[in-house]
């Protein structure tokens, strides 16, 4: 179970990586609201993507769940 401070940790270790796979959005939200205890990063990439990411962030203060999440990416009006 990840801390809110352990999940931003990892959001800001492993954004970039993310953002190279594939990721146009990453955030770090409650577990509850993807099954999960604690906190969480959550990724998101376009629906239909074929992204494959891992289901653990490791960092120095211990392992962080990452929740894939499908939705369009945010476009200016």
């Amino acid at each position: 179970m990840a801390s809110e401070k352990e999940a931003n940790a990892a959001r800001q270790q492993h954004g970039r990586d993310l953002l190279k796979q594939g990721v146009h959005g990453i955030g770090v939200e409650e577990g509850q609201e993807h099954g999960q205890e604690g906190w969480v990063v959550v990724a998101h990439v376009a629906p239909g993507a074929d992204v494959k990411l891992p289901a653990i962030l490791s960092t120095a203060n211990g392992d962080v769940p990452l929740v894939t999440v499908q939705s369009e990416p945010f476009k200016p009006e």
